[in-house]
């Protein structure tokens, strides 16, 4: 038998690990003293004290060492968070990438103007979208109900007239939001067109605040970060000292040359998404109201 010091000394584990080890059911000693609590290990016990020691040492968790020591799967124990690892690296390293794209597009200026705008009647769809949604899957599903209502507009002659736009709205619950998928009319439509699922309604007359953002150089906007025109519209309203009327965010994506034809959408947030523009053409507006 060995006492707790000999065998920490053999296997490389320290003894206040070995008593941890032993708490968490882990690695239990051959024998304990009832008196004393003394804890001694027998010689056989020594490869499963190394296969701790290296399974450790490669950030292996605790209750998956029991378990591998347990049924005798230490390869493929080590085999299998080997391939979590790496997945976990692959993800790292493309939000680190994602992180440095998007600290160069918050550096890119960001114009903010005040705008007259007056009374447009719209009608809209409404997706409802969670936080943690994945962003390409909204963005598909936000265009093809941009180009369902297109097709119902222009069908019954209401339009569209001019480029659609996409509103935020407060959802349900506080890791949801309601994205409105609007499209300008040329006059008021009456509720109930379109069916069910379509909202009217009519922007009044405002004064908005605008923040324009278009892509210069190699500055790109990844997929799920709040845009950068968003980022500057709030930090002018801040500076400015402006009296927000609402805090309903309304974003629109134009290019040269750019028909009230469907095209590319947003997400929740004020994210960054959809597709039908060379980003190289294209400027990103986003306005809030701030007066009457």
């Amino acid at each position: 038998m060995l006492s707790i010091g000999e065998f920490a000394n053999l296997t490389g584990l320290s003894v206040k690990a070995l008593h941890h080890y032993d708490d968490k059911g882990v690695l239990v000693p051959a024998e304990v003293d009832d008196g004393s609590r003394y804890r001694r290990y027998s010689e056989s016990q020594v490869r499963a004290g190394a296969t701790v020691r290296v399974l450790r040492d490669a950030g292996v968790p605790l209750p998956r060492i029991a378990d591998a020591l347990r049924d005798g799967d230490v390869a493929g124990t080590l085999a299998r968070h080997r391939e979590e690892v790496l997945s976990r690296r692959v993800a790292e390293d493309a939000a680190h990438t994602a992180a440095g794209l998007a600290v160069a597009a918050y550096a890119a200026p960001v114009d903010v103007t005040r705008r007259r705008a007056a009374a447009q009647p719209y009608v809209a769809r409404v997706l409802l979208v969670g936080v943690a949604d994945d962003t390409d899957a909204g963005n598909e599903l936000a265009n093809e109900l941009f180009g369902e209502l297109f097709t119902a507009l222009h069908r019954d002659g209401l339009g569209p007239a001019g480029p659609f736009w996409t509103t935020i709205q407060e959802g349900p619950g506080p890791e949801t939001a309601r994205l409105l998928c609007c499209w300008p009319t040329r006059e008021p439509v009456p509720e109930g067109w379109g069916g069910e699922g379509v909202v009217t309604g009519e922007l009044p007359a405002r004064t908005e605040l605008v923040a324009s953002w278009r892509p210069a150089g190699n500055a790109t906007v990844p997929e799920g970060v709040v845009h950068p025109a968003v980022v500057g519209l709030f930090e002018a309203v801040a500076g400015l000292g402006v009296d927000l009327r609402d805090t309903e965010i309304r974003q629109r994506v134009v290019g040269p040359g750019t028909d009230p034809g469907p095209g590319p959408g947003t997400d929740a947030g004020g994210q960054a998404g959809g597709a039908g523009l060379d980003e190289d053409d294209v400027t990103v507006e986003v306005a809030v109201t701030i007066g009457s």
